[in-house]
Parts: C-alpha cells; sequence; structure tokens
C-alpha cells in the first residue's frame, strides 16, 4: 500500500490551515490524540510529555499504544502514527467501543453502502474485496469494482464463510448510519461472534454533521490521510456555505417540507436525508412530533396520511433508489416519474400545498445517501427553496466536482445520467 510522502505531509497542514472551526467542533477519537482536539500532530506528542512531566493531565486518548497505561511508549507509537509507520491502530467506533486494527489494511470487505463510496474517495479501491450487495448494475458508477463478489450487509443474510475465505484484514460493516443506533450493537455483537476476530469498521459514513470526524478516521485506518483532507476541505467549503446562509433563517419562514422513502416512511431531521432539508433552510414537519433527544431522531418515522395532510407540507421531495435504473446508469426518467405520479394521485393527499402547486420533486438516492453526497442533494433544494440566497451556487458544477474529483469517472453531468425529477433545467 502507498504510504504518506512529504507531499502528502505537505497538503494536509495546508488543507486544516483552512479548515472551518464550526465543521470540526468534535474529538478525533483515535488513540493518541492526547490532547483530545480534532487533529493528529505534534501538539499531542507535546502534551503527552507533559503528561509524564505531570504538567498536562492524562487523557484517555493518550494512551496511544492502548496497553492501559501512559509511558515512552505512546510517545513511540504516536511517532510512529504521524509517520505512517504504526503496526496498529485504535480507534473507537459509531459504538463508542474500541477497535484495533493490525496496519496495514490490504484487504476489505465493505458491506456498508456509502463506506464503499467513501473508500473510493480515499483512493483505496483497490483494496476491496467484496461487497455487501449486488453492484453489477452500477458498471458506469463503479467500473471494474462493479463485478465483485457480494457477500451481504446484515447478519440475516451474510455470508459469513465466504468472508472469512476472503481473508480480510479488516470488514467495514453497514453500520455507517446514525440510525444504526437503535439495535445496530447487537447486530454488531453478531458480526464479531461469526467473523472470528476479524477488526469491524463501523463509522457513519452517512450524516453529514459528523462526516468529517468519521473521514478523517478512516483516513488513518486506510494511510490515506492525506486523500482524506482532500475530500474533507471541499466538503466542508459547501456545508459551511449552505449553514451559515440558512441557520438565520426564522423557523416561521422556512419552507416545510418532508422526505419520503416510501409511502409515509419519513427521514427525521437527524437522519442523513434529514439533514439535507435542515441544511438547506427547509423545515421538516416531523420535527413537530419527533426531537434530538429521542432515539428514532437519526432514523425514519412511519407516519399517517392524517398527519401529512395536517402538516401541510410546501414541499414533498421523494428519494428514489434506481441502482440500474437511473442513476448514471441511464438517462430515462421513468421510475423518478412514476415515484412522482405515486405522491400526486393519493387522493389523501389532493389538498396538501405540495400536491396542488406541483411541487413535490424525486432525487436519486446516490445525490442523498451519504459519502459526500449530501452535499450534492442540499445544493438542488437549497437552490430551491432560496434561488436569491443561492444565486452563486450551481448543483450540476458540484456534482460534477465530486465526479471528477472523488469518483474519477468519465461522466457529464449535464447530458448524462437520471438524477432530479422535474429535470433541473425546469425548475
Amino acid at each position: 500500500m502507498e504510504r504518506r510522502s512529504c507531499f502528502d505531509w505537505i497538503l494536509i497542514s495546508l488543507v486544516l490551515t483552512s479548515f472551518s472551526a464550526d465543521a470540526a467542533d468534535f474529538v478525533l477519537e483515535i488513540y493518541g490524540n492526547a490532547n483530545m482536539d480534532d487533529l493528529l500532530n505534534d501538539d499531542d506528542l507535546q502534551y503527552l510529555e507533559g503528561i509524564m512531566s505531570g504538567t498536562n493531565d492524562a487523557t484517555k486518548l493518550a494512551d496511544a499504544n492502548f496497553d492501559g497505561k501512559i509511558d515512552g511508549s505512546d510517545t513511540e507509537q504516536l511517532q510512529k502514527i504521524l509517520d505512517g509507520t504504526e503496526e496498529k491502530l485504535t480507534f473507537v467506533d459509531i459504538f463508542g467501543e474500541n477497535v484495533t486494527v493490525n496496519k496495514p489494511i490490504k484487504r476489505l470487505v465493505n458491506m456498508g453502502y456509502s463506506g464503499v463510496e467513501m473508500t473510493r474517495i480515499l483512493d483505496a479501491e483497490d483494496i476491496l474485496v467484496a461487497y455487501g450487495q449486488d453492484r453489477t448494475k452500477q458498471i458506469t458508477f463503479l467500473p471494474e469494482l462493479a463485478e465483485l463478489p457480494f457477500v451481504g450487509n446484515s447478519p440475516s443474510n451474510c455470508d459469513f464463510e465466504k468472508i472469512i475465505s476472503l481473508n480480510p484484514d479488516a470488514v467495514q460493516t453497514n453500520l455507517e448510519r446514525a440510525s444504526a443506533l437503535i439495535g445496530g450493537l447487537d447486530q454488531k455483537r453478531i458480526f464479531e461472534k461469526n467473523l472470528n476476530g476479524i477488526p469491524l469498521i463501523c463509522l457513519n459514513m452517512r450524516e453529514q454533521d459528523t462526516l468529517v470526524k468519521n473521514v478523517r478516521t478512516y483516513g488513518y485506518i486506510l494511510d490515506k490521510e492525506a486523500e482524506a483532507e482532500r475530500f474533507i476541505d471541499w466538503d466542508s467549503k459547501y456545508y459551511d456555505i449552505f449553514t451559515s446562509r440558512t441557520k438565520s433563517i426564522p423557523e416561521e419562514e422556512r419552507p416545510t417540507c418532508v422526505f419520503e422513502y416510501t409511502p409515509y416512511s419519513c427521514y427525521a431531521s437527524g437522519s442523513n436525508l434529514g439533514q439535507i432539508i435542515t441544511m438547506a433552510g427547509g423545515k421538516n414537519i416531523l420535527d413537530d412530533v419527533i426531537g434530538p433527544n429521542d432515539p428514532k431522531y437519526g432514523a425514519m418515522l412511519e407516519v399517517q396520511p392524517e398527519f401529512v395532510t395536517k402538516e401541510n407540507p410546501k414541499y414533498i421531495f421523494v428519494g428514489v433508489e434506481s441502482y440500474g435504473d437511473g442513476g448514471y446508469e441511464t438517462n430515462d426518467l421513468t421510475k423518478m416519474i412514476a415515484s412522482k405520479e405515486q405522491v400526486m394521485n393519493r387522493t389523501e393527499l389532493a389538498n396538501v400545498d405540495a400536491v396542488k402547486n406541483d411541487d413535490v420533486y424525486c432525487l436519486d438516492y446516490l445525490l442523498l445517501l451519504g459519502a459526500g453526497n449530501n452535499i450534492i442533494g442540499t445544493a438542488y433544494l437549497a437552490k430551491l427553496f432560496y434561488p436569491d440566497l443561492f444565486q452563486d451556487i450551481d448543483p450540476e458544477a458540484i456534482h460534477q466536482e465530486y465526479v471528477d474529483n472523488f469518483c474519477r469517472i468519465d461522466f457529464d453531468i449535464k447530458n448524462q445520467g437520471a438524477f432530479v425529477y422535474p429535470e433541473y433545467k425546469n425548475w
């Protein structure tokens, strides 16, 4: 595996200097981050020295080699991490549990949908040996990778024997989003039981508000720190634009809306699609029934038709799973047209503003799920809600940047694919 070069570290330093403070408000939970900030750097070496000399308080993450004590061996381990020569790395996963991986990772099974994309974003797709689900129809979006074997993505459908036979150094699970916190730990235990001590990577690759932390952690796990920072710089630039421009919009002036997966199965505001509504300056009608302290705030919620009619959203959005029927693989909008018509033809919604005013929009899931795609979906919604406030934003141009810089495929967004309906040019 390619190791870090001097150029990589110069790039990382430049990117971190320009990185937004708002988007970096977290603790990077990698053992070695002695001063408990959002970075691993020489400041942590100095803090470690202070702990050992008695001038700094000991911290959990100061135990860089994860042996239960803080001493000179932790300084040695941290220096190896900074140099890119560590043989092991311990991090904290989505469940708050400590996980140690052996380095470098050369063979990775990736069950997570967005995890696969993030692995490619970090230019590490060469280590993938299997997916969680069939990708053979995504030959345009995932050329050369689409033919990899698939092994299942949940305890109920996993081919554990096949995974073990692939001899992976680690397995990235599909426990990669906020909703995994509901029952996800039980699934992790089943994975642990059946995968014979193979390290499990459970990081949130979907929700935008925690993406930077998880991508940075993943970059260290895969020895792709510079690539992680390139992506973080791009993603954070747009994240900050959307959140800074919309945060002061009063609640009563925000357009009400709802994001459906299937009829009346809708995304709460803490979920990946729910966060798109908030970042774009909309108000999710589910906020009236579920708040941030509810465990389902990061998941989907089944609602009654009467609830939607009572809330009377101005916009209804539908996330369309296209795979081979849309997205990058075809120009055919048939599936999206049918999804919109299904909403428009619900007699119980006839008097809802979104239906009366023909403000029902369908977006392909590849603009919404995670791994940075959320930013693209946000751009479309923000432009729809506030065309004057976001006059300088071109959703298709942002999408093209993503494709060119992180997917590295030959694809012209303006002339190829089926991503939104009604088509953006008709908005």
